[in-house]
This record gives C-alpha cells, structure tokens and sequence, in this order.
C-alpha cells in the first residue's frame, strides 16, 4: 500500500491589528484642532472688527449714507459807496461720462461756447485716458448752463457751484482773486479769506439699499461769508488807474504808483499800480501786473525824506522854521562829498532849504542840530523809529515789506551826509504816505487800512498814536506849502482853487555793484490839500522815467495835481484860495 505524503505546511505570517489612541488622546487632539480653528476666527474677528474697524465701518455706512454739501455764499466786497466790487453769483461745473457721449463733436462745441474754454482744452479733457467722469468747465455762468440743458446732449451733467464776479473791473490788485476752489489768494480776497468764505452747509441722510432716504443724521446750516466794506472811491480809483497809465506811457516808465488816503480816517481811497492787468482782474495778469507795488517794493525814498529830519527838529525844538545854515557848493565829509542839483551858495533858513530842497542844507541842519555825540543814538535816528520806518506800516493787504533803515550803530562816518536826505535807506511808498499824512493830521498817525467795516464787527477802528505835537507838524505843513509855490520845486503839483502842501523828492536808483546810475532815477511827489483842513493825500511815484525828463517836481508833480483835484471833487472838499468858488 502506498504511503501518502502530506505536502509542506506554509508557515502562517501573523498580522498584528493596528491598536487606536486611546480615548483620552482623541479627545486632546480634537480640542487642540478646534483651539487652532477657534484662535484663527478670533484673530480675524478682531482684525476686523478693532484693527481694520474704521475701514469696514465706513465701507459699509457709506453705502447707505449721503451727503449733500451746499458751498457757502462768499461775502461780498464795497466800496465806500456800497457797490459791490466783487460778489459771487450761482454757477455750475459741467461734467460728462464719456461713455455715454453719442455726438462729441456737438457736445464739445456746446461746452466751448458755454464756458469760453477753446474747443480742443475740451476735447482734451473729454478724451482724457482711464477717467470714468471728468470736469469739463468750471464756474459756468447760470444763463449759460440753462441753454446746454435744453439741448439734451447726452453724458454731460451739471454739479451747482459758485462764480466770482469783478463787476467794475477796478483796483484788481487790492481786491485780488479766488481760485477755482473759491478760496482767496491775493489781495483782500486773500486777506479777509475767513471772514468772506462763510460755512457749507452739510446734510447727511442714511439711505437704504436702493437709495431711498430713511432719516437725516446730521443738518449744518450753511453761513454766508460775511460782506466787507471799503473806503475805496470808485471815482478817485479809476482816476488813479486812468493817470498811472497814462504816466507810465508818457515818460516810458519802468512802473508807476499812486496811494490816495484820507489823512483823517487812514483809509485808503485809491491805490493803483501800471502796469495794469489788461482785462482789468487778476486772471489774466503776469508776475509783474500781480505786485502791489505801493507796498510790496522798497525804494530810496530821496528828498521825501526831508520831513522826518524836519518834522523832528521842530518836534524837539531844535530847529524852527527861521534856523539858520550855510550852503556851500558842496560839503565835504571825511571821503564823502554832498552836493546840491541846483546850487544856491549862501546863507539858508530852514524853511528855505526845505523850499528848494537843498540836500546840503538839510543835512547839515541835522548834523548840527539833531546830532548827540558820545550818545547811543543820535536824535535823528530816535525820530527815524518814532515815524515808523524799517517797520511795516500794518496795512490791511498781504505782502507788505518794512523796509530797510541801519540802526545808528550801523551808520558811518559819511551817513550824515545821506540818510538826513533819504539816501542809505530803504521805505516803499505807503510808509512815505503814512508819513505825510500823519502831518496832515497835526502829529497823529493812523494805520493806514483799505476795509473800514465787516458785517457783525461794526466799523474797523485804526489803531493811532501821536507822534509830533499838533503845533510842530502844523509849522511843518506851512513849510511845506512853500514848497508847492512859484519859488519851490514842486510849483507844478499846484491845484487851482486850493492850497498844496507836499514834497518832491528825485534819487538815483542804485547799481548791481552799489554805484548810482546817471541813467535810471525815481521821480516823487507827496502832498496834501487843503493844507489848513487836509481832505485828500496823494503819492505819486515813477520809476524810471525816460525822455531826458526825471525830476520829481516835473514828472510826478502834474501827475499828483490831476489826480488830487480828481479825489477833492469826489469828496466835495471846498476850496480856500481867496476868491475861489465852492466846488460843486
């Protein structure tokens, strides 16, 4: 019988089941996945919530919330007379969406028509690369705007906006200009900027989804800017542009200036500056229409000068009207030599020296009376800051200088020879007025200033202080009314039918290297009328003069009769020459 062999066995491999964590670790891994989670929300949370807050929160308000701003009328600038030189009327600026213009060719030339802007600046504008909306004019007149809307054109609108309006077209650099933003950047318009700009009015409503209004959350009134009043005479003002003009073109001069002030209130009636901005406003002017030249530039102020050198003799008693002195062909001192433009050698008074304006004769009645040897200062210097000068006069209108004046430790061995007669210094034209009408109002200076009210302040008071004794800057006056006769220099600055007290004054304008030219000069004249009851103070100055003619008695002395009778009309100043009418 056979034997069976059973075949090999295959050794059986043992698996081992995979164990699981226990329970408790489970439970660990579970809450440190759901504290990662929980700590990941958190910090966004907060992120959103405090760090990016503000975001978040104006984001979503500002989708249901609106705001309506209404600009602030700008107050309105007087004359004295009340017309207004400068007001605002309603305006729009006239937008477009490109993407919705069919007809650009029609709705450009509309928009250039409307606006006065030239054809291709709106084109350009419309054109322009990557703007959904764009401002295609601004400041359109209302009647203007009217007319665009009936046309229907389609993409343009319209936002309501303001437009500044120069009605008389006078006195542009004291009234100044606003910018497209309707806030003043020069002259009175820059200077009275808070009080003209007023408050917009703002009205928030909270809106839902769709835009519907759901309730006002805030209503500020708008406030009107406050309207100014000036002493500006519109008559007297376009006088004063009328002879600058006209001055300038006759003797082909660099520029020329002329202030008219009414000495016994220091406002300003006029004050005008050739050359004129051609369109009679700020906006189309050059750098060099722009200055108010009357107080922005300084000048040797020459002869002018003389006042303070006699105004503080008398003032002091140390000079009067009889004082005597010796004028020599020249006058030498130290390497300095001082001579007279129409020599008259011999024996001078006061009064004679001013008559004729004779720079010796001035100069030596300071070095021999108004000198304190061993003293700090000399008495002329301490007049010199008494008067004001080297500090700016506090005018009402931006960009005033104050001019240059070495204090007395500065002075050389030669300054007697030239500051006494108005040269080593510098003063612009409104200090020189300020001086003469501080005579003209017997020793009382008041701070010369263009507004004399605000709405809801009452009327501006001008700070004054006394700074010569009535009986001195009346003797002054009287001296200076000689000057204005037939035997003084300025006979040609004479008004008919009333008497003029003033002052010529004639310089060289200064070279690159400090040297005097013998080609340029200044050309001045300062005065007052009547002299007894001043009414009307006039500065005339031109700068250099052309056509063999540049004393300041001939150039500047008509130019100052014109204008003066022109503002002494204007005010109804009678006259008091004997057997003159009164002025009608």
């Amino acid at each position: 019988m056979a034997t069976r062999t059973a075949p090999p066995r295959t050794p059986r491999r043992r698996t081992r089941t995979p164990q699981s964590p226990p329970p408790e670790r489970r439970i660990r891994w579970l809450l440190i996945a759901a504290g990662i989670f929980l700590t990941i929300c958190l910090g966004r949370a907060v992120q959103m919530q405090v760090v990016d807050g503000g975001f978040y929160s104006e984001r979503a308000t500002g989708q249901h919330r609106n705001e309506v701003v209404t600009p602030a009328l700008r107050g309105a600038i007087l004359d004295r007379d009340g017309y207004r030189l400068a007001l605002t009327q309603e305006a729009s600026t006239i937008g477009a969406t490109p993407s919705l213009v069919t007809d650009p060719a029609r709705l450009i030339a509309a928009v250039a028509e409307a606006s006065g802007e030239s054809p291709d600046t709106i084109m350009q504008r419309l054109n322009a690369e990557g703007v959904s909306h764009v401002d295609l004019a601004r400041e359109v007149p209302k009647a203007q705007v009217k007319q665009l809307e009936a046309m229907n054109l389609k993409g343009l609108d319209f936002a309501p906006a303001q437009r500044r309006v120069y009605p008389s077209a006078i006195a542009a650099p004291m009234i100044g200009v606003t910018n497209v933003e309707g806030e003043g950047v020069a002259g009175l318009e820059l200077q009275y900027d808070d009080v003209l700009r007023g408050t917009d009015g703002l009205e928030v409503r909270m809106a839902d989804p769709v835009g519907n209004a759901i309730k006002v959350i805030r209503n500020q009134q708008m406030q009107p800017g406050r309207t100014i009043s000036t002493g500006i005479d519109r008559q007297v003002q376009s006088e004063a542009e009328a002879v600058v003009s006209e001055t300038r073109v006759q003797y082909r001069a660099k520029a020329v200036t002329a202030i008219v002030i009414q000495p016994a209130t220091g406002e300003i009636l006029a004050m005008a500056t050739a050359p004129l901005p051609k369109d009679g406003t700020f906006r189309e002017a050059t750098a060099d229409q722009l200055r108010l030249r009357g107080i922005t530039d300084q000048y040797e102020p020459g002869s002018t000068f003389k006042a303070v050198t006699l105004g503080a003799g008398l003032s002091t008693g140390r000079i009067s009207p009889n004082t005597r002195v010796e004028v020599g062909s020249e006058w030498q001192l130290y390497d300095g030599i001082l001579r007279d433009s129409h020599p008259d050698p011999g024996i001078k008074t006061a009064a004679e020296a001013l008559r004729m304006s004779s720079n010796i004769g001035v100069a030596k009645l300071a070095y021999e009376h108004l000198s304190s040897p061993g003293n700090r200062d000399s008495v002329l210097s301490q007049w010199i800051d008494r008067f004001g000068f080297g500090m700016p006069t506090g005018i009402d209108l931006p960009g005033e200088v104050s001019g240059t004046v070495p204090s007395y430790g500065q002075w050389s061995g030669t300054s007697p020879l030239n500051i006494p007669i108005g040269h080593g210094i510098a003063t612009t034209p409104i200090q020189i007025a300020q001086l003469y009408a501080t005579i003209a109002n017997d020793g009382v200076q008041i701070q010369p200033h263009v507004v004399t009210r605000i709405d809801g302040q009452g009327p501006v008071q001008a700070p004054r202080k006394r700074i010569m004794p009535a009986a001195a800057a009346r003797t002054l006056a009287n001296m200076l009314e000689g000057v204005v006769s037939d035997q003084g220099t300025g006979s040609a600055a004479a008004i008919p039918g009333y008497s003029v007290a003033g002052k010529t004054g004639t310089t060289k304008k200064l070279n690159n290297d400090g040297t005097y030219s013998d080609a340029r000069y200044l050309s001045w004249f300062v005065g007052f009328a009547p002299v007894k009851n001043p009414k009307v103070l006039t500065l005339i100055m031109v700068d250099e003069p052309h056509g063999g003619q540049y004393y300041g008695g001939e150039v500047a002395g008509p130019a100052f009769a014109k204008l003066t009778a022109r503002a002494l009309t204007s005010l109804g100043a009678q006259m008091d020459q004997p057997g003159a009418a009164s002025a009608g």
